[in-house]
């Protein structure tokens, strides 16, 4: 089992402003050690590290880990799309590094459009040439319009919806535009759909029923197909609710009725033919 996404940060970096003391549990250090065991215990051979801030001193810093750590198979790390001339010497540089996918945190950014930016649309053009995914984090509800123009706009790029796009669990009236919008971009043939954040961090601030997991799991797979469908724990997000361990049983427990093919596309397959690991 490959967990595709997992978070690591050092708070004194300096990196992490959204990481505030009011997040509780979630404002301390995250490191590989304190999931090592955990991971071995869950079945997981290795995980997809996601970053966590807008810094390229970050990525590097991932990169490093990832070159230490066994079980870190690769990096999703922070590129600035919207400057292409910087994208294509950054890509130069990390050549042969662990990189193997870039985010941004849109979601948190001042202008929620950024994604509709020509320069941006032209570096993620780069990112198709170089054979690299760009994962798209808490979609809903603000990103989807410009993410839906993106996706048309880049067709060669493939576009990995983190956490389902973010379905709002626990509100009814905004359950259905999200899942309108779900079925709409997720039947795009250049998104995969990642399930996580479904436990609380980066998911909805609202415990999930057993129903509405079932329903975003159902809509998963009959829209993206379980040959574009991953999981991850985005750990430690979920500090709060539910242990690193726990959090993985949940995850393959809602795939527990796919064949043994599907469910080894969603644990294992995909995540390396996505991220293009060896």
């Amino acid at each position: 089992m490959i967990d595709t996404h997992l978070h690591l940060w050092q708070l004194w970096r300096g990196w992490y402003g959204w990481n505030t003391p009011a997040l509780g549990a979630l404002h301390a250090d995250s490191l590989i050690g304190d999931v090592r065991d955990e991971m071995t215990s869950a079945g997981v051979t290795g995980a997809i590290v996601v970053q966590a801030a807008d810094a390229t001193a970050e990525t590097d810093w991932l990169l490093a880990l990832a070159r230490e750590e066994p079980q870190i198979l690769g990096v999703v790390g922070y590129l600035p799309l919207e400057d292409p001339a910087e994208v294509e010497r950054l890509l130069l540089a990390y050549a042969g590094s662990p990189l193997v996918g870039v985010r941004q945190l849109w979601h948190d950014h001042a202008r929620q459009d950024e994604l509709r930016n020509p320069d941006l649309i032209a570096g993620l053009a780069l990112l198709a040439d170089a054979g690299l995914p760009v994962d798209i984090p808490d979609a809903f509800p603000a990103l989807w319009p410009a993410l839906t123009h993106a996706v048309d706009r880049a067709d060669r790029a493939r576009f990995v919806l983190d956490h389902c796009g973010k379905p709002p669990f626990g509100d009814s009236r905004a359950w259905r535009e999200w899942e309108l919008r779900f079925i709409e971009l997720a039947g795009r043939p250049n998104v995969i759909v990642k399930l996580s954040g479904l436990f609380g961090g980066s998911g909805s601030p609202n415990a999930a029923t057993d129903e509405e997991l079932e329903r975003v799991v159902e809509l998963t797979r009959s829209v993206a197909g379980a040959d574009r469908t991953m999981i991850g724990s985005d750990w430690p997000m979920s500090r709060d609710r539910l242990g690193y361990a726990a959090t993985l049983e949940k995850l393959t427990a809602l795939i527990s009725t796919w064949s043994a093919a599907e469910q080894s596309a969603a644990t294992s397959h995909n995540a390396r033919a996505t991220y293009g690991l060896s």
